[in-house]
């Protein structure tokens, strides 16, 4: 009894905290661009810090996920070192990107859908064995901690209007991903809905396109 309790705190710490701490850590290094580079953030400077996150980051999930859910991850490691180096591929593609446009491209297409999918629903294979209530709990908070997470990347929403629509869309948007989990258990599938996602925004916000 007390190892099936331990279990379902570790599956929900694991849907909470991955993406509360990446979104801090992101947060920042945003301010200390703000406070260094007001004007501008050299392309070398982002790249090289977001890798240096990203690699770091990773492995400490990877090592977490070794340390107290040992059986879980041998099961699914190849999918979590896949998409992280697939991630981490992503981003030094960006020290030959120069245009500002095109660097959103990559980061909103690849490497968030990477990053954020490994970082926020990996998890979901192990929920996914339990029953449908905890999953539906395991939904809920790793969504929570989705929409937290992009908060964080946008520093000038925190005072702003606009932070609960925001935050209720990304929340749904979280909820939608891991209710097609639930029928169709393949993080690919999500990368690949949270990429097109992701370039209809950008279309939308950089060329205006009315849609």
């Amino acid at each position: 009894m007390e190892r099936i309790k331990k279990e379902r705190y570790t599956l929900l710490a694991f849907a909470l905290f991955p993406c509360m701490v990446w979104g801090v850590m992101t947060l920042g290094c945003i301010m200390i661009y703000d406070l260094n580079y007001p004007e501008f953030v050299s392309n070398h400077i982002y790249h090289i810090t977001y890798l240096l996150r990203a690699l770091v980051y990773l492995s400490l999930c990877s090592n977490l996920y070794k340390r107290w859910s040992p059986g879980f991850y041998d099961a699914h490691k190849k999918i979590y070192l896949r998409y992280s180096l697939l991630a981490i591929i992503a981003i030094v593609c960006g020290f030959f990107v120069k245009t500002r446009f095109w660097n959103y491209i990559l980061d909103g297409c690849f490497v968030s859908p990477f990053i954020e999918e490994v970082i926020a629903r990996f998890i979901l294979y192990k929920a996914r064995k339990h029953n449908w209530k905890l999953y539906a709990v395991v939904t809920v908070i790793s969504s929570l901690a989705f929409s937290l997470m992009h908060i964080a990347y946008n520093a000038s929403l925190h005072f702003n209007a606009n932070i609960r629509t925001e935050l209720g869309a990304h929340f749904v948007f979280g909820c939608i991903l891991c209710s097609i989990f639930w029928f169709f258990p393949r993080l690919s599938l999500l990368i690949s809905i949270h990429s097109i996602s992701n370039l209809w925004g950008i279309l939308a916000t950089k060329l205006g396109y009315p849609w």
